[in-house]
């Protein structure tokens, strides 16, 4: 008897940690699906003997993890889903079926202001090398990190702040950490941010906190909010849909109050929109609603883990332990294993601390893209229980386990989930009407021409019956023809 067809939507750590979880727990009568456009997946690899040495990105290519699963591969990106067909609808116009479906489709990085550098782990190598080399050069002497609301994981701009005051040390130069959060990595808890603002204190970053970038045309006449931190554009602002952009140095900012700073460097985080995929709840921001047992609101057969779902906090160990509990409950309900009840996973880790010594130690003067990583355990990508397992089948860097770090602050934070009273199921809500009207026609045209398609497919079968129908009939001539030279048949005449 075959088993359920499962369908997974995304290839980062969520989604694939969630289709080896879920042959592990469905066995091998199911029928997996993936469903996503990457063709690599890349991790760092990291040696637990050496938390801080830097290490180049490897990548495992998809269609290798996809076959290791036993799973049949779709090669495009997911832009809507039909519960009430089972299927989902390709950019490309075509449709995937399922049985149940788990969304692990991650958001959409863009940058938050014209202004500045964005940074974010692995997108340029070369940057920070600059950033060290123009601080040891003494031609930066100021350098600012923003994290903008809606950058869902902050601790990336904590670490490059601390890395690059202990690399600054020896130098004049001034790091200086701006935040949108009201405390230093508030969502953690108050014991995380009394250790984080030491830390901070004890490198010499100085914190601004509670203040909200945004950019402000320099004809605008209209006086900065006390609570605004407001950047002053050097230069004609470029588009900020996306992270490319022109980065300017230096950066003047107002602080408020009529008052201004300026920055020979500032390096802002990207803010995060969820996917907006069509037919599933979503937020105003994009991303999917689901309830505390990580079940799409509305829905009864789809799934969502990861970064594309409505939560304050995200991180690949996070999005793995989610995937693992949304499977579990697709097994559940597809009668396979017992109900798991124990609903979403919280994040767990360790914050660092003092670790300063150790970096410098593995990370000494001219290394090369050295790590930016020093409060966060564990670390990296290649992380779950099931993914993690499959990378280190065949590569030896990556641990099924790794060992846990002693200095530091336990972290176990609850994320919050649930579904809102009137979830909708419009993948556009927060975008203008004309974007919305565009992106609804998208998807109709993508609909009309899975059914052309359909269309193309049923008349080339019945154009292949018709030809066959039509040989057959000359044989069945044929036959009797000779049948009826050889006597066997007599025609009678009325």
């Amino acid at each position: 008897m075959a088993g359920p067809v499962v369908c997974v939507v995304g290839a980062g750590t969520a989604g694939l940690e969630g289709l080896f979880s879920a042959r592990e727990a469905l066995g091998v009568e199911a029928q997996l699906r993936l469903v996503a456009p990457d063709s690599e997946f890349r991790y760092r690899p990291m040696d637990a003997r050496a938390l801080f040495r830097p290490a180049q990105e490897r990548g495992v290519a998809i269609a290798e993890l996809a076959a290791q699963a036993g799973a049949d591969w779709v090669a495009d990106r997911a832009v809507a889903v039909s519960e009430a067909d089972r299927e989902v609808l390709t950019r490309d116009g075509d449709t995937v079926g399922f049985d149940y479906l788990l969304l692990a489709l991650g958001g959409r990085s863009r940058r938050a202001l014209r202004q500045g550098h964005v940074w974010e782990r692995g997108s340029d190598p070369g940057f920070l090398d600059e950033t060290i080399a123009g601080i040891a050069a003494g031609e930066l002497g100021s350098v600012a990190i923003v994290v903008p609301r809606g950058a869902r994981w902050s601790l990336p701009a904590y670490e490059l702040a601390l890395v690059l005051a202990w690399t600054a040390a020896a130098t004049d130069a001034q790091v200086t950490l701006i935040t949108a959060e009201e405390h230093p990595l508030a969502a953690l808890g108050p014991a995380v941010t009394d250790t984080v603002t030491r830390e901070l204190e004890a490198a010499g970053v100085k914190t601004i906190t509670g203040v909200e970038p945004i950019d402000r045309p320099r004809h605008d006449p209209e006086p900065p909010e006390p609570s605004h931190l407001v950047l002053v554009p050097e230069q004609p602002a470029d588009l900020t849909g996306s992270l490319v952009g022109r980065p300017s140095d230096p950066a003047r900012v107002g602080l408020g109050a009529g008052s201004q700073a300026e920055f020979d460097r500032l390096i802002s985080l990207p803010t995060v929109d969820g996917p907006y995929l069509a037919g599933v709840a979503t937020d105003a921001a994009g991303f999917i609603e689901v309830d505390d047992g990580l079940r799409v609101c509305g829905c009864e057969r789809v799934w969502a883990a990861g970064s594309c779902i409505a939560a304050a906090l995200e991180h690949s160990a996070l999005a793995a332990g989610q995937a693992d509990a949304a499977i579990a409950a697709i097994a559940g309900v597809a009668g396979v294993s017992p109900a798991d009840a124990s609903g979403a996973p919280e994040l767990t880790g360790m914050l660092l601390t003092g670790q300063r010594e150790q970096w410098l130690d593995e990370n000494p003067p001219e290394t090369r893209q050295p790590s930016t990583r020093c409060l966060w355990w564990p670390p990296g990508r290649a992380v779950g229980r099931t993914l993690a397992k499959q990378i280190a089948a065949w590569d030896p860097s990556v641990h099924e386990a790794l060992p846990g770090q002693a200095g530091g602050v336990p972290i176990h934070t609850p994320i919050a989930l649930g579904c809102s009273r009137t979830p909708s199921k419009n993948a556009s809500a927060a975008v203008s009407p004309g974007l919305r009207a565009a992106r609804l026609r998208d998807i109709e045209n993508r609909q009309l021409m899975t059914i052309r398609r359909r269309e193309e497919s049923a008349n080339v079968e019945l154009h292949a019956l018709d030809a066959k129908l039509q040989s057959l009939a000359a044989h069945q001539r044929e036959a009797i023809r000779e049948l009826q030279q050889h006597g066997y048949l007599v025609r009678h005449h009325a």
